[in-house]
């Protein structure tokens, strides 16, 4: 790379001598051309491409969520004061694909008590590893942002933040959309620019998102239900259902990295890395429903979202116009 840029300068140096004068060399235009080449480029941006996901809950009973998706981003900027750069910025981004599933599976059982009108407690048995693959998975993100340009001779510079929400949808045992996760957070970022074609800039991104607030609903009332044969210790039962459930998480943080290469005056490439983290949240409950020699009862059972983590590497192609 450094031996084309040496040559590149020197046939600029050679071509340049020949038709200016040495005043000329520096001049207002070839400045501002260059100042603007480093500056957040203003106008729409689509983009297209391919990612790996990966969602994990750590612990003795790890689980994970995998699989290729489609992306697409639409990005629109423009400028809200050209003469100290600053700009704003929207975008929207989506994602989509099947996914699988490797974790543990818990079945139901019932045990005597005395506190419940049918005699029985729902409770679950010992844990078995599990997997499931085809399950719908897809999530869209919306962000507004107002940054500023410095530019320098070499490098320019374009810290920005704002406001960004992403809603995230998992499917499972063919039920799309059964659990759903809505974060707020707080974009800080900053982009580097510096000119390698005559045409683009080649650009690096490194940004940090701090959660503000997350949602979490789990819809297991579209499980439904099913019935429970007799075992030596208990006779047979029946799950009526469930009531949904929704968790509250406030801590959480995200880490997102790309490099975007200029392939014309349109056409970009851009890798990608995201990674995010999201801690427990508290326990929540939830009702069940079970009859038991043919007196149903009510039940609540506590849960709560465990630490998690998610890594994205993709790479997309970008239109600009």
């Amino acid at each position: 790379m450094k031996t084309l840029v040496v040559t590149a300068v020197m046939t600029l140096i050679a071509s340049s001598a020949f038709s200016q004068t040495p005043d000329a060399l520096s001049s207002p235009n070839q400045s501002a051309t260059a100042e603007a080449s480093l500056a957040t480029p203003t106008g729409h941006e689509m983009s297209a491409g391919l990612a790996s996901y990966t969602y994990n809950e750590p612990g003795a009973q790890a689980i994970s969520i995998h699989g290729a998706r489609f992306i697409g981003d639409y990005t629109g900027t423009l400028s809200l004061n050209k003469q100290q750069h600053w700009f704003a910025q929207g975008d929207v981004r989506g994602t989509v694909g099947n996914v699988t599933y490797n974790g543990w599976c818990s079945p139901f059982l019932i045990t005597p008590t005395s506190e419940s009108p049918n005699g029985y407690e729902l409770d679950t048995g010992d844990s078995s590893p599990c997997n499931e693959s085809g399950d719908k998975d897809w999530y869209v993100e919306t962000r507004g942002l107002v940054g500023k340009d410095l530019i320098g001779q070499r490098w320019g510079w374009s810290p920005y933040s704002g406001l960004g929400l992403r809603h995230l949808s998992n499917g499972t045992t063919g039920t799309p959309g059964y659990r759903t996760d809505d974060y707020l957070y707080l974009p800080v970022g900053i982009t580097a620019r510096s000119n390698i074609r005559s045409f683009g800039a080649l650009s690096f991104n490194v940004e940090y998102d701090h959660l503000l607030h997350g949602w979490q609903k789990t819809r297991d009332s579209a499980l439904g239900g099913g019935d429970v044969p007799a075992t030596p210790i208990a006779p047979a039962f029946t799950i009526d259902g469930f009531s949904d459930i929704a968790f509250s998480q406030s801590g959480g943080w995200a880490l997102r990295a790309s490099a975007t290469y200029p392939l014309n005056r349109h056409l970009s490439l851009e890798p990608y890395f995201v990674h995010w983290n999201v801690s427990a949240s508290p326990v929540n409950y939830e009702t069940a429903t079970f009859t038991v020699n043919n007196i149903t009862a009510q039940e609540q059972l506590g849960a709560y979202e465990p630490d998690n983590n998610t890594n994205e590497f993709g790479v997309r192609f970008g239109f600009r116009f």
